[in-house]
């Protein structure tokens, strides 16, 4: 299984000690996003970044870009779907 996780769910996990349990349950990847890594955990997880930075330079996580996403034609969807939001308000 795979996973995209989002900043409270890394920041509870590192604080808690148990980020294995992510690797061990998601063993076919745990993927952030790059903003998430540096706005959000940068704002809120302060004390929990090296850590992550680790995980992240051994593979244990992979961090997506912004290009990595165009690529994939993942960013499309998520512009579409803001777009649909926008429209909708």
């Amino acid at each position: 299984m795979r996973a995209s996780l989002d900043t409270n769910v890394m920041i509870h996990f590192y604080r808690a000690g148990l980020q294995q349990i992510l690797f061990d349950f998601f063993d076919e990847g745990v993927f952030i996003y790059e903003q998430i890594r540096d706005i959000e955990l940068g704002n809120h997880g302060q004390d929990v970044l090296d850590e992550v930075d680790s995980d992240i330079a051994i593979g244990k996580i992979e961090l997506y870009t912004y290009q990595k996403l165009k690529d994939l034609r993942v960013h499309k969807i998520f512009v579409r779907c803001d777009r649909r939001k926008s429209n909708n308000t």
